[in-house]
C-alpha cells in the first residue's frame, strides 16, 4: 500500500493569527506538495492544490481548487471552487466551505458534499522527465514574483474523472454524472502555490491555462502587478514535447522580445503573453470575448527555451465560456474572473499542431 501523508488545519481552534506568518522553506528538488503552514496561518496567508481536467474534445471539464487561506472564515471555513461542464453547455460552479482542511498526499482527490457533489479525480504524470529533472532546484525558480511560489509538479497528465453533482435544470433538481477517462484522452494539469502575501498587493490581472495540443503539453500562469509591487509583472511556465520537458521559464518578456532574441540578449528561458483584443472595425466574428472589462478574445504566447535555442508559438481563443464572475461593482469598468475551454494552435516555426486547454483569467480592481 502507498504511503499516505497528510496535513490538517481546524478552523474551530485558533488556527488564524494577526501576527505574520512565514511558510516554511522551500524545498528544492520537490514538490512542495505538503502544507507550508502546517500549524497556523495569517490573514494574508494562502495555500492552494489545483486540480484541472478536461475530455480530448473539450466538451467535458472539471476544475477543482483547494485553499487554505482566511477568506472564507466568515462563511464557514476554508474553501473549495468547483466547476463542471457538460457538452451542451450546461454548467455547475459552487464555492464550498469546510471548517476543516485536510491534504492527503495520493494521485488522486476525492470529495463529498452530501446531497450535491460526489467526485472523485484522478491524475497520473506521463512526463518522462525525472521528478528531479521536472521540479524548481532553488525557490528563486519557483516564484512567480518575489515570496509568491507557483509549481507545476506534476507535468504532463492523463486525467480520469467520475463526478455525480445535482444540478438544478428545467426548474427541478436532478443529477447529471460527468466522466473523463484517460483511455479516450482525459488530460490535465495540477497547480501548486503558496504565499504570506496577499492577493492584491502582487498582482490585478493573471492568466492561467493548461493545454495539450499534438506532441505539445503547456502550463502557464502570467500576472501583471499592482502599485504594491511597483506593477511587477510575473510568470512561471512549462513547456513539454513529447512528454519530456524543454522550457521552463520564469522571465517574461516584453514587445521587444524579438528584437532581444534576434540579438541575443536573452539569456533565459522567457515567456511573451499579449492579449487579443476584437478589431472594431471587422464586421466578421472574431471570437468569445470576456463579460468584463477585459474583453479580448484569446492570447499569443512565445516561449523561448535558451539551451535548446529554439522558439515555440501559440495562439489561443476562446471557444466555450466555463464561469463568469465579477469582481467588482457592475459598470463599463466593471472587474471580473472567466474560465474558458480554450482553442489552442501552434508550435515551432512551420508546425501548426491543434488541441484543447483549459485557461482562467482574473482581473481585480486594485490600481
Amino acid at each position: 500500500m502507498a504511503e499516505t501523508l497528510s496535513s490538517a488545519l481546524d478552523i474551530t481552534q485558533d488556527c488564524i493569527v494577526d501576527i505574520p506568518v512565514q511558510p516554511a522553506p522551500f524545498i528544492p528538488g520537490s514538490a512542495n506538495l505538503l502544507s507550508k503552514f502546517p500549524t497556523r496561518i495569517s490573514k494574508d496567508c494562502w495555500e492552494l492544490w489545483e486540480f484541472d481536467s478536461f475530455s480530448a474534445d473539450g466538451e467535458l471539464a472539471l476544475g477543482c481548487s483547494l485553499y487554505r487561506d482566511a477568506r472564507g472564515v466568515e462563511k464557514g471555513g476554508f474553501h473549495a471552487e468547483v466547476n463542471a461542464l457538460w457538452p451542451d453547455g450546461k454548467h455547475w460552479g459552487k464555492t464550498l466551505f469546510f471548517a476543516e482542511s485536510i491534504i492527503n498526499l495520493e494521485n488522486n482527490v476525492r470529495f463529498e458534499v452530501p446531497g450535491e457533489l460526489e467526485a472523485s479525480v484522478e491524475f497520473s504524470s506521463t512526463s518522462t522527465t525525472t521528478p528531479v529533472a521536472r521540479f524548481p532546484n532553488s525557490d528563486i525558480e519557483a516564484q512567480l514574483c518575489p515570496d509568491v511560489f507557483y509549481m507545476f509538479p506534476m507535468g504532463p497528465i492523463a486525467a480520469s474523472v467520475g463526478a455525480t453533482i445535482s444540478v438544478p435544470f428545467d426548474g427541478t433538481n436532478g443529477q447529471r454524472t460527468l466522466n473523463i477517462t484517460a483511455k479516450e484522452g482525459g488530460r490535465g494539469g495540477m497547480v501548486r502555490g503558496w504565499s504570506s502575501k496577499a492577493w492584491p498587493t502582487f498582482l490585478n490581472d493573471a492568466y492561467y491555462l493548461v493545454a495539450h495540443l499534438g506532441p505539445y503539453h503547456l502550463q502557464m500562469l502570467r500576472i501583471l502587478g499592482t502599485v504594491f509591487s511597483q506593477h511587477r509583472s510575473g510568470v512561471v511556465a512549462r513547456l513539454y514535447y513529447n512528454d519530456r520537458l524543454v522550457g521552463a521559464a520564469n522571465a517574461i518578456h516584453g514587445p521587444e522580445f524579438l528584437t532581444d532574441l534576434e540579438s541575443q540578449l536573452v539569456s533565459r528561458d522567457t515567456v511573451q503573453v499579449v492579449k487579443v483584443v476584437p478589431d472594431p472595425d471587422s464586421a466578421e466574428p472574431q471570437g468569445l470575448p470576456g463579460k468584463f472589462r477585459d474583453a479580448n478574445i484569446g492570447y499569443t504566447l512565445k516561449i523561448l527555451a535558451v539551451h535548446h535555442q529554439k522558439l515555440w508559438k501559440f495562439d489561443i481563443g476562446h471557444k466555450r465560456a466555463i464561469w463568469s464572475e465579477p469582481t467588482s461593482a457592475p459598470g463599463p469598468d466593471g472587474t471580473g474572473k472567466s474560465g474558458w475551454i480554450e482553442r489552442v494552435s501552434g508550435g515551432m516555426e512551420g508546425e501548426r499542431y491543434e488541441g484543447i486547454g483549459f485557461g482562467g483569467q482574473l482581473q481585480i480592481p486594485v490600481p
